[in-house]
C-alpha cells in the first residue's frame, strides 16, 4: 500500500510510539492533494494490521481507489 501511495504522490508513514505504551500504539498518516485541495488522512490502532485497515477505510473516503 505504502509503495501505491508514493506513486501518486501521496506522502505517508506507519509509526510505533513505545511510549503510549499499548495505549493504541499505532499510527498512520498520510497526506496528499493538490495546493487548495489538501487532504491529510490518520488512523490510530493496537495493531499495525488493525491500523493499516483503518488508514484504507479513510483514504477511500479521501476518493482513493486502493488495491486489495
Amino acid at each position: 500500500m505504502l509503495e501505491w501511495l508514493l506513486e501518486r504522490d501521496v506522502n505517508a508513514l506507519l509509526r510505533l510510539d513505545a511510549e503510549r505504551a499499548g495505549v493504541r500504539p499505532w499510527t498512520f498518516h498520510a497526506s496528499g492533494g493538490f495546493q487548495g485541495e489538501r487532504w491529510t488522512v490518520r488512523a490510530d490502532a493496537d495493531s499495525a494490521e488493525e491500523c493499516l485497515d483503518r488508514a484504507r477505510v479513510a483514504l477511500r473516503a479521501r476518493g482513493l481507489e486502493l488495491p486489495e
